[in-house]
């Protein structure tokens, strides 16, 4: 019977392999619709508020070399995007932290709150510019962004405080309810560390339209300042042309 179980394995194995590939295939055509977007995760890098109340780009070398960024990401879709693609990939103890334990925050949020949530990794686009992938949806009109911060103390200041603890999550949240038409925001921050009683925030966050509209102005101008690379005659040179 040993032959017996030799296949058994053989055919087991085998599907794994293939559950692997379609893993892999899937995440990287994921990738590559995010390639040279803005997306919600970085609205933070680029908005800020100006002196009168509203919002503006952000002057700081940070936004200027992310606005660089998404224009080469623009134009590595005309050359190497696999060999391209692997020089995007950000590890960190930081993000990998964040990585392992945000299935677990997700389990337990639904556990309190009653509430499914549907997590696809679905990336969503207003334009051929502008997109995000929420971190899961909840009911018509909610979503969700789950945190589990290295640093533990933005954890507890955002559940003493009630507030975000870092204003780029804010642009970020809104950014999503924007893209998506969504009303509401269940922003959760999670330490594993931390005894069962402390180691979920829930914060919702209702849609801000004014906010919205800032993002949205700012959008516009970095998409210009996006094309205006783009056209540069160094690039054109090259025959460069939008896929």
């Amino acid at each position: 019977m040993d032959w017996l179980d030799e296949i058994g394995n053989d055919f087991y194995e085998d599907e794994v392999v293939e559950s692997d590939n379609e893993f892999v295939d899937e995440e990287l055509e994921w990738k590559k619709n995010r390639l040279g977007s803005i997306t919600g995760s970085n609205f933070g890098k680029l908005v800020v508020k100006d002196k009168k109340g509203g919002y503006t780009l952000s002057s700081s070398s940070t936004a200027e070399t992310l606005i660089y960024k998404i224009a080469w990401e623009r134009l590595l879709k005309s050359g190497n995007v696999s060999n391209g693609l692997g020089r995007l990939e950000i590890n960190s103890k930081e993000t990998n932290h964040g990585s392992d334990w945000e299935s677990h925050a997700r389990e337990l949020y639904e556990k309190k709150t009653g509430n499914k949530v549907i997590s696809d990794n679905q990336y969503f686009a207003i334009d051929e510019f502008i997109g995000g992938t929420p971190d899961g949806f909840v009911g018509e009109d909610g979503l969700i962004e789950i945190k589990c911060p290295y640093n533990g103390g933005n954890h507890l200041k955002t559940m003493l405080t009630g507030k975000i603890y870092n204003t780029d999550y804010e642009y970020q949240v809104q950014g999503y309810l924007w893209i998506t038409g969504r009303k509401w925001c269940d922003f959760i921050t999670y330490d594993p560390d931390l005894i069962d009683e402390l180691q979920i925030n829930i914060l919702r966050i209702d849609r801000d339209d004014k906010i919205i509209k800032g993002i949205e102005f700012v959008m516009d101008m970095v998409k210009a300042k996006i094309k205006n690379i783009l056209e540069n005659e160094k690039v054109n040179t090259w025959n460069y042309k939008e896929q």
